[in-house]
């Protein structure tokens, strides 16, 4: 996909939620003012680990200096004890508005802080039973998410992954108080990202983009934008990622925002339900756990027929993932595969564990998620145990 492609994509996106392409330093004091309603408002920043050194943090953090301003760091995955501490400092500033900077992770942890900011006193505990109801907006300071990776989608979605470790489990916050005011798509917060970073994320929004099209909850709309997701991660998928140009990194953060777009709308299926084992029992980011099976899962579900979990039938689920395959270029359910199994085993990122022993417990963890019923081609513990080891011996015969 070109430049002119990625413009007429960014004018279908347009929407009063959404800002493309633009500086994040020139448009804050314009965002912050219009989240509050007022001229003053008290802002806290939640960020991540790596923002001090980032060449574009100190132009943000001047132009947000406008304002009584807290900077606070989320280092690591979102866990209970993190997010009531967040909502505890949200609260004690008083923040009119939560900006969040940063990937999934930090993304995920200011949205969830921001919604149980309203808490009187915000426990681990207590964040671990708001996952179990659902998170309304009303007194909810509202979020601006500046996402500085370009594929969890999360600057998009009405849901936060918080990481339960004591249970080894994944958590999901959900609600209208999760869904940010306003995104800022800055591709100039790309700069800097470290290429295994890089290629996790892209690998987070393949997933995310074919997950969103061939969901038993996909429509139209969830389709239409997995497919486009795809149409412009494409042209990535062969080419060196450490030193990316402006139009690419467009392209990459523009496409994380669709398949977010897509997911809040279908959910994610079983990739997702498998990768939550692979990230804590076997240490993969995300994105990596996500592409890990995401070929083999293809290959699966491009076979559906009379096993489809989908009411409207086998058709709709194999019209949907040729979309997807004529959106990125290829000419084949294998060929599409194949580029994602190349891509999970780029040397950017650290190798793959030896799952094989391990396939029978990840695939019974996963069942129990409800993101693998969203899967379209029935799925039980051999089927996905089959799936894992297959996955492993393709990396390991290499």
């Amino acid at each position: 996909m070109d430049a002119a492609d990625v413009r007429r994509s960014t004018v279908l996106l347009d929407s009063p939620r959404t800002m493309v392409g633009v500086q994040a330093a020139e448009v804050a004091t314009e965002v912050v003012t219009a989240a509050a309603g007022t001229t003053t408002p008290r802002v806290i920043v939640i960020a991540g680990s790596g923002f001090a050194v980032r060449s574009w943090s100190e132009p943000l953090l001047a132009a947000l200096r406008a304002f009584p301003l807290r900077l606070v760091i989320q280092s690591g995955l979102p866990t209970p004890e993190s997010v009531a501490e967040l909502a505890r400092q949200v609260r004690a500033h008083r923040a009119d508005v939560v900006v969040t900077v940063g990937g999934g992770s930090v993304m995920d942890a200011g949205k969830a802080a921001a919604a149980l900011s309203i808490t009187r006193d915000p426990t681990p505990e207590s964040v671990v039973r708001a996952c179990a109801e659902e998170a309304h907006a009303e007194g909810v300071p509202p979020v601006i998410a500046l996402p500085t990776t370009p594929g969890t989608g999360a600057e998009a979605t009405p849901f936060a992954t918080i990481w339960h470790r004591d249970e080894g489990r994944k958590l999901s916050l959900r609600g209208s108080a999760l869904l940010p005011l306003t995104a800022v798509l800055d591709p100039d917060l790309l700069i800097g990202l470290p290429e295994a970073h890089f290629v996790s994320c892209l690998l987070d929004t393949l997933a995310q983009g074919l997950e969103g099209a061939w969901s038993i909850r996909a429509d139209e709309q969830s389709e239409w934008l997995g497919a486009t997701a795809w149409a412009l991660s494409a042209e990535l998928l062969d080419r060196p990622h450490d030193d990316l140009g402006s139009t690419e990194r467009h392209a990459a953060l523009l496409a994380g925002h669709l398949a977010g777009r897509a997911i809040a709308i279908a959910g994610t299926t079983v990739c997702h339900a498998m990768s939550y084992s692979l990230t804590l029992r076997h240490g993969l980011s995300h994105g990596h756990a996500c592409g890990l099976t995401l070929g083999s899962v293809l290959r699966y579900n491009a076979l559906v027929d009379d096993d489809c979990t989908d009411p409207r039938g086998a058709p709709r689920v194999r019209g949907a993932i040729t979309r997807v395959v004529q959106a990125a270029g290829t000419d084949s359910v294998e060929a599409l595969a194949r580029k994602i199994d190349e891509l999970a085993r780029s040397p950017a990122l650290p190798p793959a564990p030896d799952i094989r022993h391990d396939a029978t417990r990840i695939a019974t963890e996963a069942l129990a998620y409800d993101r693998a019923g969203n899967n379209p081609r029935r799925v039980d513990v051999a089927a996905l145990t089959r799936l894992l080891a297959g996955t492993a011996e393709r990396d390991y015969a290499r």
